[in-house]
């Protein structure tokens, strides 16, 4: 059996996050507790989220060596940042309890996989 590296399990994970996003944008958004089909908007930036996912997730694949570093290290800077969105959008009460946790275990497991993968990249 062929043991998957860190940044292929990160690209599965991401892109499964974008495809959902662009297919299915409320249903995705209502995992995530937003309620997007109260804000016409929000399916928009929803699909805007969804190929920044796309793109973190090609990113380790079209770079090699300090370059992969860089652009996994701007991936974990992107979950950070996600995590921090989410906790105000909690305490604010625009985000359910469940989507908050279900949001920041999301971007703990990229933020791992994208620190895991960086420790993997030789150069």
């Amino acid at each position: 059996m062929t043991k998957l590296d860190s940044k292929t399990v990160l690209a599965a994970a991401r892109s499964s996050i974008g495809v959902s996003g662009w297919l299915a944008p409320i249903a995705a958004g209502r995992l995530f507790g937003i309620e997007a089909s109260q804000d016409v908007s929000a399916p928009q930036y929803l699909r805007m989220g969804a190929t920044r996912d796309f793109a973190l997730a090609a990113g380790p694949f079209l770079t090699t060596g300090p370059s992969r570093k860089a652009v996994l290290a701007l991936a974990g800077a992107c979950d950070v940042g996600d995590i921090i969105g989410v906790a105000i959008a909690s305490r604010r009460g625009r985000i359910s309890r469940g989507g908050a946790i279900a949001f920041v275990a999301a971007s703990l497991s990229c933020l791992a996989l994208s620190i895991k993968a960086r420790g993997e990249v030789d150069g």
